[in-house]
Parts: C-alpha cells; structure tokens; sequence
C-alpha cells in the first residue's frame, strides 16, 4: 500500500509544506482545514459560524475528492481560538454528524494566518 497525496482546487492553499489530504488504503487523514475560502484565501463574512461552517465544507470536499464523506468519519480535531465559540462550534458539529457522531478532540490554541478554526478528519474511504 502506497499512501496517495491529495491537493487541488478543492483545497484551500497549505501554510506549509504537508498534502492537505492523504488516503493510504482504506483510510483518509484530512489536514486541519480552515474557515477560508479556496478559491480566495479568505474568511467567508460574517460571524465566526460562517468561518466554522467553512471550514467543515472545506473538510467535507477534502473527503469527498478522496473518494469519502461525513458519514465515514470516525475522528476529528477540531482546534479553536476563543473559548466563547464552543457552543456555535458544537451546534455546526451536531448539524453536521446528527446520528452517532465520530470520536472528537476539542483544544483551544493559537492559529496561523488570523484564523480562528482548524478542522481535521480521519475517514474510511468508499473504495
């Protein structure tokens, strides 16, 4: 089994030098995605629910342009800035996973690039 790196324009631009997403056989590593938009770089407008949700459809084309999906999630990472945003972060995850969620670590850190939220997944592929 040879892991296949993944990058496109599904994929907002990497802060560094690592593959937004990795699948080595049945499973998918997604990069903690952030709240940007890929095509623009930037924060969608709006409060900090609309840079969460963005980041989860971020997380959501990372799987699915590795032949996966929410459904096939069975960890995520979620790091965050303010303490206060845990409840919208919690409301967008419940949306998001609303029967038998994946195991989940929460953590409070300090993000590059000003951005307040980081998603990362892992997911069993389709295939």
């Amino acid at each position: 089994m040879t892991p296949e790196a993944l990058d496109g324009p599904e994929f907002p631009p990497a802060l560094g030098p690592y593959s937004p997403a990795v699948k080595a056989g049945p499973l998918v590593f997604v990069s903690a995605q952030a709240g940007v938009d890929p095509v623009t770089d930037q924060v969608p407008p709006g409060e900090f629910e609309a840079e969460c949700r963005q980041a989860f459809t971020n997380v959501t084309r990372a799987l699915r342009a590795a032949d996966s999906d929410l459904c096939r999630v069975v960890k995520m990472t979620i790091l965050y800035v303010d303490t206060a945003d845990l409840p919208i972060i919690n409301k967008v995850y419940a949306e998001a996973f609303p029967i038998d969620p994946p195991a989940r670590t929460a953590a409070v850190v300090r993000l590059a690039g000003g951005r307040r939220i980081a998603v990362d997944a892992i997911a069993m592929a389709l295939s």
